[in-house]
């Protein structure tokens, strides 16, 4: 992928810490394909690129699929019709489509907020205030349900372990002493069962090693900034 090239295209500037990360090949997951499980994804567990273990996302590591998502988002019939003083860079999806973007018209000291648009909902979400807390919040949250479907998820407990650790060690040069410290201790953890209700009243068991209450607890005390959590209507102008 051509940072420079997509910085002078579109006008913006990428944090130094995505073009680092860019820069040490952690964007790549490689080419997707039906061998990808069988033969790439046992040799990324002992190194894993960025997020590769993150909460239900894929970093994008093509070209294309930004200059896609930002053109289609500038057209006046996007399905999406976001209003033109938004300015989101996407860098990857989920499993439903939704996206994941870097939100320029937030810049602040040269903090770039990142927010999560939903492909069938007008009401985007500031996730964090820069990357840094992104790859943070990611590695956390995806500690709260640990079952078959999570991508580090082994049937040997120590395994599991393994994995997480080899993330941790190739993520800890983009995150703080603090954020590193705070992964550690939990990955030490046993894994529990616990039960955890919804905003609707449904109560659900859950295995993990950490709950959703304590997480919730953790990203409000490490990473809150003033507009965490925000949620607006992308279709219509809330900045001033």
């Amino acid at each position: 992928m051509d940072i420079e090239q997509l910085e002078q295209k579109y006008n913006f500037k990428y944090p130094d810490i995505y073009k680092c990360l860019c820069e040490d090949g952690m964007l790549n997951w490689g080419e997707s394909g039906s061998d990808w499980y069988r033969a790439t994804f046992p040799q990324f567990k002992k190194n894993p690129p960025l997020l590769l273990f993150g909460n239900d996302i894929e970093i994008w590591n093509h070209q294309q699929f930004v200059e896609a998502s930002i053109e289609e988002m500038s057209e006046e019939d996007d399905y999406r019709n976001i209003h033109a003083n938004y300015k989101f860079v996407p860098f990857a999806k989920n499993g439903a489509g939704d996206l994941y973007a870097f939100q320029f018209d937030l810049k602040n000291n040269g903090e770039v907020p990142i927010t999560f648009i939903p492909h069938d909902d007008e009401e985007a979400e500031i996730l964090a205030k820069n990357f840094q807390d992104f790859i943070f919040r990611q590695l956390l949250e995806a500690l709260t349900e640990i079952d078959e479907n999570a991508m580090f998820y082994e049937e040997g407990e120590e395994d599991l372990k393994r994995n997480l650790f080899n993330q941790l060690k190739t993520h800890e040069p983009y995150m703080t002493s603090r954020q590193i410290e705070i992964l550690h201790s939990i990955y030490q953890r046993d894994l529990f069962e616990y039960t955890y209700k919804t905003p609707n009243g449904h109560v659900f068991e859950a295995e993990g090693l950490a709950t959703y209450d304590e997480v919730e607890e953790i990203l409000n005390r490490e990473i809150a900034f003033e507009n965490l959590r925000k949620t607006f209507n992308y279709t219509i102008c809330w900045i001033n």
